[in-house]
Formats: C-alpha cells, sequence, structure tokens
C-alpha cells in the first residue's frame, strides 16, 4: 500500500425510480423489475481512512473483515452499527473479492458516515452509502477492479447497489480518475432483472420536491405483501418485458398499492402532495414512503416548495427537500 493515498471522500447520492414495475416473482424468491432509475441532488457524505492496525484502539464500533478491523464513525442514531450496516456490507464483498485474489488492505480501516438522507426511505441511501464506500475503497487500493466488475460484486449487496455505483461513479468522476470503465458512468440507466441488468440511460431532467413522513416501510415487506395482494386479486406479477427500455411505461410504481394502503401516513402525503401541488405528476420512490412531485417548470418548483415547507412545518417528522434530477455532469 506504499504510495497510494490513505484517505477519500465522496459523495453517496441517492436515486429516485421514475418508473418500478414488478415484472415476476422467481424461484428463488426474488423479484424481476423493470424501472427508471435516477441520481437526485441529496446525498451523505463518506469518507474512508486508512488507519494503523492497532486493534481496538479506536473508541468506535466495529467489524472485523478479513482479518481487517473496520471503524463506523457516524453521528447517526438510525443506522445500524453492525454487519447489517450497507456501508460494511459493500466493504466486505469487495474484500471478499481481494482475498479470493490474494491480495487487500494490510492496516485497517474507518468509515465516517455524515447521513443526511432517511432511511428505508425508497431512494437507495443505504445502497448509495454501500457504492460509495465499495468504489471508495477501490480507489484506496489502486483501482484493481473495474466499474462493472465492482457492479457486479455489488449485486450481491443489494438490488439497488449495481444502479447506485455507476450513477455515483459518473457523481463522483473527478475523484474516481483511476477508475477503468468510468466513461459508461451514468446518472441515470434503464433496470432489469434483480436489479443486476444496467443500462445507462440518457437523464431526463426534472425539478423535484420530495417529502418523506418521517417513516420507514421495509423493501422486503413491500415486495412480499405486492405478492400477497396478487395472489388474492388472482392476479400474477409476470408481464412482456419490452425489449426496448423506450417502451417501458414511466410514471408507474407497483409497489404504491400496498405502501399506500399499509401506511397512511404515506397515503396522506401524496394525497396532499396531489391536491396542494402544481406538479406535472406526483409518484412514490421504491417501495417508499418518500413521494416525488415532478416540474418542467423550476419557477413552479419553487413556489410550490414554500407551500409544501408550510405544511410540513404543521406535522411531525415531515422532511421536504427541492432538488433535481437528470442533471448533466
Amino acid at each position: 500500500m506504499e504510495g497510494t493515498m490513505k484517505e477519500i471522500t465522496l459523495k453517496a447520492y441517492a436515486k429516485i425510480n421514475l418508473s418500478l414495475e414488478v415484472t415476476g416473482r422467481r424461484s428463488d424468491g426474488y423479484h424481476d423489475i423493470r424501472s427508471l432509475m435516477q441520481g437526485i441532488g441529496l446525498y451523505d457524505v463518506i469518507s474512508l481512512t486508512i488507519c494503523p492496525g492497532n486493534g481496538t484502539k479506536y473508541n468506535l464500533p466495529h467489524c472485523t473483515i478479513d482479518g481487517i478491523v473496520v471503524y463506523l464513525c457516524t453521528d447517526a442514531k438510525t443506522i445500524p452499527v453492525d454487519m447489517s450496516n450497507l456501508a460494511f456490507k459493500g466493504i466486505k464483498a469487495v474484500l471478499d473479492v481481494c482475498a479470493d485474489r490474494c491480495f487487500g488492505l494490510e492496516d485497517d480501516l474507518i468509515i465516517t458516515i455524515d447521513k443526511r438522507l432517511p432511511v428505508a426511505a425508497g431512494i437507495a441511501g443505504g445502497s448509495g452509502n454501500a457504492a460509495a464506500c465499495m468504489l471508495g475503497l477501490n480507489a484506496l487500493l489502486g483501482s484493481p477492479f473495474t466499474m462493472r466488475e465492482l457492479m457486479e460484486i455489488g449485486t450481491g449487496v443489494g438490488a439497488d447497489v449495481p444502479f447506485s455505483i455507476i450513477m455515483n461513479a459518473a457523481r463522483n468522476r473527478e475523484r474516481l480518475a483511476g477508475l477503468s470503465g468510468i466513461g459508461e458512468a451514468s446518472p441515470a440507466a434503464w433496470i432489469s432483472g434483480i436489479g443486476d441488468i444496467v443500462i445507462p440511460a440518457q437523464p431526463m431532467q426534472w425539478h423535484v420536491i420530495m417529502a418523506n413522513p418521517g417513516i420507514a416501510v421495509s423493501t422486503k415487506d413491500a415486495y412480499e405483501a405486492i405478492d400477497a395482494i396478487q395472489a388474492a386479486e388472482g392476479k400474477s406479477a409476470d408481464v412482456t418485458a419490452a425489449d426496448d427500455p423506450s417502451e417501458w411505461p414511466l410514471f408507474v410504481n407497483d409497489l404504491e398499492k400496498y405502501t399506500l394502503a399499509g401506511y397512511p401516513e404515506a397515503s396522506r402525503l401524496r394525497s396532499i402532495m396531489e391536491n396542494e401541488l402544481r406538479a406535472d405528476t406526483v409518484l412514490m420512490s421504491g417501495s417508499g414512503p418518500t413521494m416525488v412531485a415532478y416540474y418542467g417548470d423550476r419557477e413552479r418548483a419553487l413556489e410550490d416548495f414554500g407551500t409544501m415547507q408550510a405544511i410540513a412545518d404543521r406535522e411531525d417528522n415531515w422532511r421536504v427537500w427541492l432538488t433535481t434530477t437528470g442533471d448533466p455532469e
């Protein structure tokens, strides 16, 4: 590791789904989807620092991964500090492959997370943390893995991680100059399979108001509920997936039926945004509960953001953001 960088800081951007269809349930219990995902201008900040290996000299939560002590430094109270944290999982996925190829870190590692995004919100905040950790660790190791290799490794970490890698590579391009294959990095992509098939897409530019009612929704529970709903209705999730992603429908989300029925606060939030704002459309992102209002007109979005802030101020734990999606890099 002599002569290589010892620290890197990356922005871990979140994503939204401009569409999300569940196209089928696989025999292994996972679900095939088709979706247009795009990065947004909201992010956590992730720093990775290589430190001398002195066991537990740092008074921080830590896990030992392939003989390396990995510490977690964060003020966030809403994220786990054990191996269920996707940041740890991302680091482990890369170190496991390094161990198989007989190379890797010689010293310990500190992950610092400045958590600014809500958790379990349908915007891949955790997956973005995993992606930034994988991209950052790869850089600290001298960039032995290509971007597509990291995406393949990331498939085992979480369904949104491959997209989060290609999108966060694009958004952190200047910090990741040594990453082979970064020329393909994109802030938007068509996603299919279980999230492992990622085709870069031309971004669609929108101004967006995002609102979260301060509750968490389990993605696993959402997919299981969709199975139960469809079984009760005598329907199948299987649909014919068009070969050309440009033919996939936009501004649909199959998971809305479950989240809006099971979480009254999410349903009320969506209704308020539809009735009080002048957006072109409102759609839940991922499994929710974050709702996204899309605007082609910047001034209208700015005015409606004031309206939404005033509404959120009267509610407990509601958070709102004004940002963009589909911006040129």
